[in-house]
This record gives C-alpha cells, sequence and structure tokens, in this order.
C-alpha cells in the first residue's frame, strides 16, 4: 500500500509552497533551453516541471482550471442532470459512518445526492451529509436541524466534507460540530462549493445550503415511517467561508427557497467577507493573500470570463492551484504574491473584475449588477466578527486587540446596517481576536445565539 502523509493537508501546504517558489522563481534553465546544441546531447530528463509552464493559448478553456476529478463516483460520474426537476430533490443516498474525532456521538448518518443550481440558474448536483446525533434530544418540540457550513475555503474536490468527514481527522473545523452532536441537534453539512469546488461564490453556495436543508428535511431514513426533520426547526452557521455561504443562503431564501419562511428560523454569520472588492486593501500581497488568490479563482469558476484575464504567470497558477485545499492555500501566503501579477490589467479597476465582485457582493442588493431586491433574510440575523472593540474582561475599558486585520470589521458592521436597513432583524456580535482566534472565541455565544433560535426563545437584541 502506498504510504500517505499522517495529516493530508502538510503534503498539500509543501507542494502549494514549493509551486509557488518555482512558480515566481522562474523555471531552472536545464528545462528551459531553446536553440541548437552546441555539445554533447543533454540526457532526456522527464519533463516534471511542464506544470509551470504557460498553456497555448488554445488551451486556456475553463475546464483547464477546474479540480481534477474527485474519487467520489457521486462527483466524477454523476448521473445526467435533468433541469426539469425541482432544486433539493434528493437524486440518491447512501448510509456513511463519521469517526469521533470529526463527530463526537455520532449515531446515525446519510448522505444524499441532490438537485441543486449554479449562480446561473443551471442545473447541478451537490452531496449533504445528514446526521442524526446518539444524543437525544431534551428541549421543546422535535428535533431542530443546524446546517452547519463547513470553512471549506478549497478549490478541490477531496477537500469537501463529504469526502473528509468520514475519512480524515479534520484540521479546519473549530469544536462547533462537537458541541452541536452533544446538544442533540440534526445536522446538515453540504458540500455548498459544488461540483466546480467554486470557492467564495456566494450566490451558488447559499443555494446549495438551501437545497441541502430542503433535502434533509425530506430525507426518509430507510426503515424509517417518516422524514426526519420535516417538523423541525432549521438554524444555520457558518465562519468565514462558511459565512458567505450562510450569508448567502439568509440573503436568498425569501425568493430562491420561499417555502423556508417561518421554518429556517435564525442564521449566525461569522466572519464572513462581505465585499471582495474592498479586501485588495487588506488581503491582496500580504500573507493572507493564498486564501484571497483562491477565493478569487473560486469565483471565476462560476464566472469564467474572468479566466480570460490572465497572463501566463496566472495562466499556470490558476492550473498548478486547482485541487488545494484550505490548509494549502492559507500557507500559499507565505508568498505574498498580489493578483495584478497574475493578470494582464488591473483587477481592482478592471471592469469585468468589479462586475464579478458586486455581483457577489452581500448585503444592499444593487439591482444594475442582476441582484433582486427581495433579497433579504426573513429570519434573524446573528453577525459575528472578530473586533478590536470586543469585549475580553468585565467592565468598561476592557476592549482590546487588534481586531480582523484580513476581513475588517468594519464590512461586517456594514453588512449588519445594511441589512437593518432592508427590513432584516440582525444583531451583531463583536467576540475577541484576529481573524483566526475569532472562530475560537466565538464558539460560545454563537451557539448559545443558535440555541436560543433551535428552541423557539423570541428574539430581541435586533434592530427590527
Amino acid at each position: 500500500m502506498r504510504s500517505r502523509c499522517p495529516l493530508r493537508p502538510c503534503r498539500a501546504v509543501a507542494a502549494a509552497v514549493v509551486s509557488l517558489a518555482c512558480l515566481f522563481g522562474g523555471v531552472p534553465s536545464a528545462v528551459a533551453t531553446s536553440g541548437p546544441a552546441t555539445g554533447p546531447s543533454p540526457v532526456a530528463l522527464p519533463d516534471a516541471l511542464a506544470v509551470f509552464r504557460p498553456a497555448p493559448a488554445h488551451e486556456r478553456t475553463p475546464e483547464r482550471y477546474l479540480p481534477s476529478p474527485s474519487p467520489d463516483p457521486w462527483y466524477s460520474s454523476p448521473p445526467p442532470l435533468a433541469p426539469a426537476t425541482a432544486p433539493g430533490t434528493i437524486l440518491d443516498s447512501r448510509p456513511v459512518t463519521i469517526p469521533p474525532h470529526n463527530v463526537r456521538n455520532f449515531g446515525r448518518g446519510w448522505q444524499l445526492l441532490v438537485q441543486s443550481t449554479d449562480s446561473h440558474d443551471r442545473s447541478q448536483q451537490i452531496v449533504s451529509t445528514v446526521i442524526e446525533p446518539a444524543t437525544p434530544w431534551t428541549g421543546p418540540g422535535p428535533r431542530p436541524l443546524v446546517s452547519f457550513n463547513a470553512t471549506i475555503d478549497s478549490l478541490g474536490l477531496t477537500c469537501m466534507p463529504s469526502h473528509v468527514l468520514p475519512r480524515e481527522f479534520n484540521l479546519e473545523l473549530p469544536p462547533f460540530l462537537q458541541i452541536l452532536a452533544d446538544r442533540g441537534y440534526g445536522l446538515v453539512v453540504t458540500d455548498f462549493q459544488g461540483p466546480k469546488a467554486a470557492y467564495a461564490a456566494g450566490r451558488a453556495n447559499g443555494r446549495a445550503v438551501l437545497d441541502g436543508i430542503r433535502a434533509a428535511r425530506a430525507f426518509v431514513a430507510p426503515g424509517d415511517t417518516g422524514p426526519l426533520f420535516a417538523d423541525s426547526r432549521v438554524v444555520q452557521v457558518g465562519y468565514s467561508g462558511g459565512g458567505i455561504a450562510t450569508g448567502w443562503a439568509a440573503q436568498l431564501q425569501p425568493v430562491y427557497a420561499p417555502e423556508l419562511t417561518g421554518v429556517l428560523v435564525g442564521s449566525s454569520v461569522g466572519g464572513v467577507p462581505a465585499d471582495y472588492a474592498e479586501l485588495f486593501d487588506t488581503m491582496d500581497g500580504n500573507v493572507a493573500s493564498g486564501l484571497y488568490r483562491a477565493a478569487v479563482l473560486g469565483i471565476a469558476r462560476e464566472y469564467p470570463e474572468l479566466y480570460a484575464l490572465l497572463n501566463d504567470t496566472g495562466d499556470v497558477a490558476a492550473h498548478g492551484l486547482r485541487d488545494t485545499c484550505a490548509a494549502a492555500n492559507t500557507a500559499a501566503g507565505l508568498i505574498p504574491v498580489p493578483l495584478a501579477m497574475l493578470t494582464t490589467t488591473d483587477p481592482r479597476t478592471d471592469p469585468t473584475v468589479l462586475k464579478v465582485l458586486a455581483r457577489n457582493r452581500l448585503g444592499t442588493a444593487d439591482p444594475v449588477h442582476g441582484a433582486d431586491p427581495r433579497e433579504v433574510p426573513t429570519s434573524p440575523i446573528q453577525v459575528w466578527h472578530g473586533d478590536a472593540l470586543a469585549p475580553i474582561g468585565p467592565g468598561p475599558g476592557s476592549e482590546q486587540g487588534p481586531g480582523d486585520l484580513f476581513v475588517p470589521e468594519r464590512t461586517a458592521r456594514r453588512l449588519a446596517d445594511e441589512w437593518c436597513a432592508a427590513g432584516a432583524d440582525v444583531e451583531y456580535t463583536p467576540v475577541p481576536g484576529e481573524h483566526i482566534l475569532a472562530a475560537y472565541t466565538a464558539v460560545g455565544p454563537a451557539l448559545d445565539w443558535v440555541d436560543a433560535r433551535a428552541r423557539g426563545v423570541p428574539f430581541t437584541a435586533g434592530c427590527r
């Protein structure tokens, strides 16, 4: 059997960093020679560095930059798409077991193949993992269902929750899943980036979350007499990339899934990069550039007109990073390459880039870029964020700390204000720490908020 790295991210991190180092340091001359030979014929070597050479123009199709096929046949060999099939329809199901290091108190689990739609109303299929924990529900009413939207932040299909949770120790999850299972909630964890692993493509991500919820509510486990969660309150929670999916699901729900009005009773949105254009100043060309670059490449999978802006270096980067997971994307920031080095134009001012980023901006609807003014959350929202003004001790004057340096708290506060002005009911919760630490300091306040909504506690702290 082929040996494996004990923790899968370590090899991916090394590969991403080495790839970028080679790419921006130049290809060694031994494999880049041209012209007539002047001495003995060189020994033929395997062209191991071919991946660092740009493709000719006719090969630069969108398919070149998509992820490699998944070992999961549900991704690599899906059944024929049926455009008339309603979003949220369950196409297939299979049992799954998740080890306790990823979900403690795991009871029963299944994976569902679900019909969904992408950012442009085209049919696609997604995978959702549904979990009924062994912990009994002791609260009022039926067992609630929580849509946990993981921080996927990846470009490869083997990085998706449906692939990772049953197989590997997941280093990228704060203890949300463990606590949710311990409290007895039903869980649905959707591969919301879809079959193209379209990281940060907010509209497609949000639709996938809603279709995962639809499927989980309709699913009848083998041997059961009815759906597990048909009568359940539904709450969703997600951070960072998962916050993108959570925020967009809340915003799209009234239009895309109106039947969930009154069923989806709350959304806890953490660390969300609501406005990608504003992140040029805080994430581009610094140690956060790996994640920002991956996000832009993920969006391009839904908006392939962006690929036409890649220069030779950008072509190699988009192809070479097409399968990277979150850990590798984060580590790639060790080589802080700005996006302008990958494009033939200035992405900060290019009209194509700005149009796509505006289309994926959370908050006030922008009809100029195709937004629907009805896209306003109908259920309570908690927006939480690493904030320099977050209290870290009792009493006044305890506010200190950097806040989120990469996704500034002003963007989260503005998102809350815009949703409030549009008629949503929103509470802003500042938490201590920067972008990474805030994912852990917020576990208590975020999950307590989720618990209150799941138990039907009236929401009185919002702006409505």
